[in-house]
């Protein structure tokens, strides 16, 4: 995460302590002593010296630091180049959560921005101001958010980025993340002429580190179809002040209002040494000895009970760092589950035919409006059943009746598993979590006050080039999973030539008995838009 510096001694956001005042890194720590400080949940946050700031570079005081600790946990990447990254609690990516937290999260943030001041009219050319929101979530991590804030906005119409290449379908912008391990990422809305239509454009994000995407994003969007009014919405605004005063100069530059909402507004302050620091705990925690993991859900909604995770084509649990990129790497595969081989696929594996209407969409690659979102939850109920029906025959018994049930959705895919997450909820006093698969490689540790405990890693079932990742599951954590894919992942579907998913049911199949939900892909028919791809270049 990039965040303000403020020297080497910091901790706790505070400038100017001697860097003795830190607390030791676990390389440099008696192994009894490692033990006790692995139980302290503050233990990742003193050993990379990282501190918390409020605006202005103040420290934070506990209420500041509780708000931010309530929203995410503490990872390190596997990237030596990378030290660590912030894990929310709530948006349901790395780690699972009961659907409910992830839809108010996403309700939190629309109701801060119902709160805005009414848009202005724009007087230049293009059309004036109308209250006719344009939600834009950026993927893959903030599909769902930017889908559940866009519910909280009456009449709006919600659209996510992508990277998926949809054969027929032609990109209308393109943008550039370039710290991101998959960089590109495109709009593919089949009207273009909504990203035109007047009123307030709001983009959604899980966090603001930079902010350099967002600018980027509104700069590119503004040359398309100017507006007078932006906003950005994040579940965390980390931004140091630099950032914070670009987001006011490129709204005095373009001559518009650019409103910035969060749940918590903090900012991390990183030693100098962070890297280094994180290179130690990687190369060592792992062979140390950890505490024993409690059984269940973590409050947060994290998932101990870890042991086992490798035998089900987990990514190794410590160990030199692999490399953050996109496309396979050898470090990535050592552990991938392998589709030839489902010896280790001890759970059973059930396919459910949901119903499904023609045209309605698995999702806003394409755009989503208010009528999409009514027919959606007009037709979960009956999806819902479906998934019961086939979890109950594969098991012979009442499915109402029993452990956890993890809801998994797959990259993008994350707004219709959350949905059905819910629905699922309302039908069986069986507890239900939700999260999704996730192309970020995300270092695992299995002790106590860390978020990520175990991984498991499998070929990707859009591009077996590279590798996806699914975090905290693990053999007996659930009794059931739910995986939730569109038809182009599993070969059904519009998509030619689309490999099957394979590989996500066997690392699945060694930690429970697996549900398998196909939805149609949506890939609508359209004309390649007159308007070319124009890169944003940016990091968040």
């Amino acid at each position: 995460m990039t965040a303000v510096m403020p020297g080497e001694g910091t901790r706790n956001g505070a400038a100017g302590q001697p860097a003795d005042h830190l607390a030791d890194p676990p390389a440099q720590t008696p192994a009894a002593s490692l033990a006790a400080s692995l139980a302290d949940e503050d233990w990742l946050w003193e050993a990379l010296g990282l501190g918390v700031e409020i605006r202005g570079g103040e420290p934070a005081d506990e209420l500041d630091e509780l708000a931010l600790r309530r929203l995410v946990g503490l990872a390190l990447r596997r990237n030596p180049r990378r030290a660590h990254l912030l894990v929310s609690r709530v948006l349901g990516k790395h780690l699972p959560v009961p659907p409910e937290v992830a839809l108010d999260a996403g309700a939190r943030l629309a109701a801060l921005v119902r709160a805005l001041p009414e848009p202005g009219r724009w007087a230049g050319p293009g059309p004036a101001a109308a209250p006719v929101p344009i939600v834009i979530g950026y993927c893959e991590t903030a599909t769902a958010l930017g889908h559940a804030v866009a519910d909280g906005l009456p009449n709006s119409h919600y659209l996510h980025t992508t990277r998926r290449q949809v054969p027929g379908s032609t990109p209308l912008l393109e943008f550039v993340e370039s710290h991101s391990h998959a960089t590109h990422h495109w709009l593919m809305p089949q009207d273009p002429d909504v990203l035109a239509q007047p009123g307030r454009l709001l983009l959604v994000d899980d966090e603001l580190s930079t902010g350099r995407t967002a600018l980027g994003t509104i700069r590119i969007l503004h040359a398309f179809a100017p507006r007078t009014d932006y906003a950005v919405a994040a579940l965390v605004d980390a931004r140091p002040p630099a950032a914070r005063a670009a987001f006011a100069a490129l709204a005095a530059e373009l001559g518009v209002r650019i409103d910035v909402v969060s749940l918590v507004a903090a900012t991390v302050a990183v030693p100098v040494d962070v890297t280094e620091r994180a290179t130690r705990i990687r190369g060592s925690v792992g062979t140390a000895a950890a505490p024993e993991p409690a059984p269940g859900p973590a409050v947060d909604g994290s998932a101990h009970g870890a042991a086992g995770a490798d035998a089900a084509g987990s990514a190794a649990t410590g160990g030199a760092a692999a490399g953050d990129a996109g496309s396979v790497d050898p470090a990535d595969t050592a552990g991938v589950a392998d589709p030839a081989d489902p010896a280790g696929a001890a759970g059973a594996v059930t396919r459910v035919t949901v119903p499904w209407p023609a045209g309605l969409p698995d999702g806003a690659r394409h755009g989503w409006s208010q009528h999409t979102r009514e027919r959606l939850t007009a037709e979960l109920p009956a999806v819902a059943d479906e998934v019961l029906a086939g979890i109950g025959a594969a098991r012979g018994g009442d499915p109402s009746a029993g452990g956890d049930i993890l809801v998994l959705g797959t990259e993008e895919l994350m707004y219709v598993p959350m949905r059905l997450a819910q629905c699922l909820v309302e039908r069986t006093e069986r507890r239900i979590f939700y999260q999704s698969t996730t192309r970020s490689p995300v270092h695992p540790l299995d002790v106590d006050g860390y978020a990520i405990r175990s991984a498991l890693t499998f070929p990707a079932p859009d591009d077996p080039s590279r590798v996806s990742h699914v975090y905290n599951v693990a053999p007996g954590r659930y009794e059931d999973i739910v995986v939730v894919v569109d038809a182009a992942l599993d070969g059904r579907g519009p998509v030619p030539g689309a490999p099957a998913v394979d590989g996500l049911v066997v690392a699945l199949g060694a930690c429970a008995p697996v549900t398998v939900v196909t939805i149609p892909s949506h890939v609508p028919p359209r004309p390649a838009p007159a308007a070319g791809g124009h890169p944003a270049e940016g990091a968040v």
